[in-house]
């Protein structure tokens, strides 16, 4: 596992962003860079910004995926777990992540009534991931799960890293196969840690 500082590992270049009619949507390339010391402070200053916007409707907030495990190579975007007592509380809170500069994909690839998913996409890539869950989900159990094991198992977080990795190789401008493949192996390892869908 590449466990040095904050120099990107090497990665195929992206595309600039595109314009849907709407507004502005990311690239659809794949970069895996080296672990950044960074991530851990990008996280807390956002979570700090998404306790005031939210005012109060979140329980708690997360920062989960790849970039919260030290040490372990990841795409350079922030992903954070948000759980919430109510949806429809934080469905009126809308109007202040936007002037965040997220954006609501309800029809995402993960949004749906019980996962609310938005992004924030700076020139064309993707810098925060946000996954919005009711406190009694068990997927709220499976993100924290699958990013604990993650810190405390060096040789797990290595073969994920690896994983990784040769995905990205293998599908730099191929961004939904990397993610269909990088599933099945978390879905894996989560059914050994005793859950059972990708938290990702």
């Amino acid at each position: 596992m590449a466990r040095v500082g904050d120099r990107p590992a090497p990665s195929r270049p992206g595309t600039a962003w595109q314009t849907d009619g709407v507004g502005r949507r990311p690239d659809r390339t794949v970069e895996v860079v080296a672990y950044s010391v960074t991530w851990p402070e990008r996280f807390r200053r956002e979570r700090d910004a998404l306790m005031a916007a939210l005012d109060g409707v979140a329980d708690s907030i997360e920062h989960v995926g790849s970039t919260a495990v030290p040490g372990l190579a990841a795409k350079p975007t922030i992903d954070i777990l948000i759980v919430v007592d109510s949806v429809a509380a934080f469905l009126d809170r809308l109007p202040a992540l936007e002037e965040l500069g997220y954006e609501h994909r309800p029809d995402g690839p993960v949004g749906r009534d019980a996962h609310h998913f938005l992004r924030r996409v700076e020139a064309g890539r993707r810098t925060h991931h946000l996954h919005v869950l009711t406190v009694d989900s068990p997927e709220v159990r499976r993100f924290l799960a699958f990013r604990d094991a993650l810190r405390r198992d060096r040789h797990l977080a290595a073969e994920y890293e690896r994983l990784k990795t040769d995905l990205a190789a293998r599908h730099a401008t191929e961004r939904d196969r990397y993610v269909a493949e990088k599933s099945r192996w978390v879905d894996a390892a989560l059914v050994r840690l005793g859950h059972g869908a990708d938290p990702d």
